[in-house]
């Protein structure tokens, strides 16, 4: 290949899910305010987007986010009881705040 190899950034599956919910909390998608699963899964690199499904579900079993069926899509919102868990998160494997 002509320019070197490319190297493709690998992410793992606790980093796409504080993606997600750092993306919500960012557009202030706080218990009754949801958006569709496909605008996050949107914001994720290309790479990514396959997983994105699967690690929101597990997000939404574990109690971080809530997950309704409206309009035919999937919409996903944050728990606001587990508010100081989903910051701890995106902190950890991001580096970033949220409010």
């Amino acid at each position: 290949m002509q320019g070197g190899i490319i190297a493709e950034k690998q992410f793992s599956d606790e980093q796409i899910k504080a993606h997600i919910l750092y993306k919500l909390s960012r557009h202030y998608r706080w218990g009754g305010k949801h958006t569709e699963l496909i605008n996050v899964r949107s914001a994720l690199p290309p790479e990514c987007r396959s997983q994105a499904d699967s690690l929101a579900k597990e997000l939404a079993d574990a109690g971080f986010i809530t997950w309704l069926k409206k309009t035919g899509q999937i919409h996903i919102s944050l728990n606001t009881a587990k508010k100081r868990e989903i910051v701890e998160i995106v902190r950890k494997y991001l580096g970033e705040e949220i409010r």
